[in-house]
């Protein structure tokens, strides 16, 4: 079955912290404040619902950037509830939203379910303690321990997103998170590798010489590695690498770090032969 997902980027919001290496309206492509409305969310699904194939497709509206489950409930609605009408009338499969940790609990989880949420992704980045200290999260691994058992007992898929070559961090903590994530009960990853973006902490960092990013040789042999475990784990890597925005392949926002746009093809190639 061939899966579809209808992207909805929400920029910076409901995240209560900005993270050394974040500048969500970069890395998304879409810059500034500009939510949608419901109009316009009930018009993208159509759009995008005129271009995919009915048969042996499995579609979902997805709601990704900032912290979804920290926007005020009634914007939340206004997102969801249009997208919801297409899942109720059998037109799109499933809906996704990707939140923090620390922003997840039974209120949460019961409001997401009433509108139609299938599928929550959390943004764990590590599960060391140190790493998570060092790269500004906000959060600790106990609190990706608790919300990845709030979100599997209400019924839903839980996916996590892991990143590599955070300060501090090294392949063995890595794999410690990949090892984690399969032990919570993700069904679905995404990895990413850690990259300097203007405007950031780590930007900072990495002018003081204070943050050395991967190399390219090193971001995809970790990567291979992580791809082949959780194959063999049963897990779905849904994302390997960051998409790749006009800024990004200009250069006109990135400054150092493994970015290719055509990273996952290279780490899944590797991890063929791991």
């Amino acid at each position: 079955m061939k899966h579809y997902t209808i992207p909805f980027f929400i920029p910076h919001r409901g995240c209560p912290h900005k993270c050394i290496f974040c500048d969500q309206g970069r890395i998304t492509g879409e810059r500034g404040d500009k939510i949608p409305t419901a109009e316009e969310v009930r018009a993208r699904i159509e759009t995008y619902l005129a271009t995919m194939p009915r048969e042996g497709v499995y579609i979902q509206a997805g709601f990704f950037g900032g912290s979804f489950t920290g926007v005020p409930e009634t914007l939340q609605e206004t997102l969801l509830d249009p997208a919801k009408e297409f899942l109720l009338k059998g037109r799109i499969q499933g809906m996704r939203v990707s939140t923090r940790p620390d922003l997840i609990d039974e209120n949460k989880i019961s409001f997401l379910r009433d509108h139609g949420v299938t599928c929550i992704e959390l943004g764990v980045q590590s599960m060391s303690a140190d790493v998570l200290d060092a790269s500004g999260r906000g959060h600790t691994p106990e609190d990706v321990i608790e919300a990845s058992r709030l979100i599997r007992s209400g019924g839903f898929e839980l996916a996590h997103q892991m990143m590599l070559g955070l300060p501090l961090s090294s392949y063995e903590k890595e794999f410690f998170t990949a090892e984690k994530a399969v032990e919570l009960g993700a069904g679905q990853v995404r990895i990413y590798p850690v990259i300097v973006m203007k405007g950031t902490e780590l930007a900072d960092m990495w002018e003081r010489g204070e943050y050395v990013p991967l190399e390219m040789e090193q971001a995809v042999e970790r990567a291979a590695k992580l791809l082949s475990f959780f194959r063999r784990s049963g897990v779905k890597v849904i994302r390997c690498g960051l998409h790749s925005s006009e800024g990004l392949i200009s250069g006109e926002e990135y400054l150092a770090g493994p970015f290719h746009p055509a990273f996952g093809h290279l780490a899944k190639q590797r991890s063929e032969k791991v």
